[in-house]
């Protein structure tokens, strides 16, 4: 008898670079755009809403690029990391993006 086996999917509403764990670089081509100055948002992520910052947006996907807050490495220099996340996992001020 064959074993079953259990494959865990990323769900529909999370953008692919969601899964990724380092840190994402600024992105390059398509439709990224830089956010002079930085959005405040509201950003699904850990389970919960944060406020956060974001600094690029795709304006053919919608997807945000945020600054996660920072965290000290191992010589104590805080590291700020970012995260891309899809249209459904932020909330932006009316006209700002």
């Amino acid at each position: 008898m064959a074993r079953a086996t259990c494959v865990s999917l990323p769900s529909p509403v999370v953008s692919g670079f969601e899964q990724m764990a380092h840190d994402l670089g600024e992105p390059r081509g398509g439709s990224w755009r830089r956010l002079h100055p930085p959005v405040r948002v509201r950003a699904y992520f850990a389970n919960q809403w944060h406020d956060s910052v974001a600094v690029d947006v795709n304006d053919d996907t919608r997807e945000l690029r945020i600054e996660m807050p920072p965290v000290p490495n191992e010589h104590g220099v805080d590291v700020i990391n970012h995260k891309v996340l899809s249209a459904a996992l932020y909330q932006a001020p009316a006209g700002v993006l």
